[in-house]
């Protein structure tokens, strides 16, 4: 594992390459809304792109963790289907269900069935290196589409921003993830960050807990947690004691949140639960979300190490995926 967080910022050339070279090369389709596909690892990149298209884009973004496909797909809907392994029973499904009704197709994968079917079937495909976890591509899956998706105007960001935020990827936050792992080992962890521009940080870092460090954790984005969640937090003694409400804090964040935020802050530990702060870093959209994926990828190991766990194997969810 630790070998995949060292080399992460160097996924991210190669993938814009890989964009560009294939965003040259095809013309913009006619779509009036976007459905990604993927699950597990593949899934985030959706979730990161969508976060972007929702301040900068002008296309309806839908990210679906799902076999099933919504009624309202047609002719005009650019399905995007992210599958590394190319074998996911789900992406291959959703495939199979979509192709009879959308005519625009865009493949990220490092191979598989679904490589040899999108092949067969003449559909645009990026093809990724391969030899990697899932989670552990995050770089390839998710800057392979950003030229193509800046081209058809899906969504924004300046070179600056790919400077930035790969600047910000080569600073291995070890030091101060092993902080936070400290504070974090052995209780139970929920994550809560505002809505849109920190839920696919949010997603990361429960996925990542569970995934690396064998950890349950939750997640709920704000505001909507102070209308529901926070009343959790008058639960058993006993179990609050144990648990760490985690806040992230960012610069797009409004004043009023901020306020009440804190507040929450101050309730949960008036009833003895712990409460952090992570603060995202960098300027652009993409760099903050970024500096706290790749905060949460060296939490998640430095947890693995504390818990004496092998963060590269998934001994249950290989199980499942036997399950025919």
């Amino acid at each position: 594992m630790l070998k995949f967080l060292l080399q992460l910022h160097r996924q991210v050339e190669e993938a814009l390459r890989i964009g560009k070279d294939f965003a040259a090369a095809r013309k913009k389709p006619a779509f009036d809304k976007i459905l990604f596909c993927g699950m597990g690892g593949s899934a985030i990149s959706g979730d990161i792109i969508r976060c972007l298209a929702l301040s900068s884009g002008r296309y309806p973004f839908t990210v679906m963790r799902s076999a099933e496909i919504p009624k309202w797909v047609d002719r005009k809907t650019l399905v995007i289907i992210s599958s590394y392994s190319g074998n996911t029973r789900e992406a291959l499904t959703f495939f199979s269900k979509a192709r009879p009704r959308c005519p625009h197709f865009l493949i990220v994968t490092s191979g598989g069935h679904l490589a040899v079917q999108a092949k067969r079937m003449r559909l645009p495909t990026m093809t990724v290196p391969a030899g990697f976890p899932p989670r552990c591509a995050v770089g390839y899956l998710t800057f392979s589409l950003l030229p193509v998706l800046k081209k058809w105007g899906i969504l924004f960001y300046s070179d600056a921003d790919i400077r930035e935020t790969q600047n910000l990827m080569k600073k291995y936050p070890r030091k101060q993830a092993d902080v936070i792992a400290g504070k974090l080992a052995g209780r139970a962890v929920h994550f809560y960050g505002l809505s849109g521009s920190m839920e696919p940080v949010l997603l990361r870092w429960r996925a990542q807990l569970a995934e690396n460090s064998k950890m349950l954790a939750s997640h709920h984005v704000i505001p909507e947690t102070f209308h529901n969640e926070i009343e959790g937090w008058h639960g058993p003694a006993s179990l609050i004691h144990k648990s760490t409400a985690v806040f992230f804090a960012d610069r797009d964040e409004p004043a009023w949140i901020l306020r009440k935020r804190k507040v929450a802050g101050r309730l949960i530990s008036k009833r003895g639960g712990r409460v952090m702060e992570i603060k995202s870093c960098g300027r652009s959209p993409l760099a903050r979300i970024f500096s706290l994926i790749v905060l949460a990828d060296w939490v998640s190991f430095e947890l693995a190490q504390r818990c004496r766990v092998n963060p590269l194997a998934i001994p249950n969810i290989d199980t499942i995926k036997k399950i025919d």
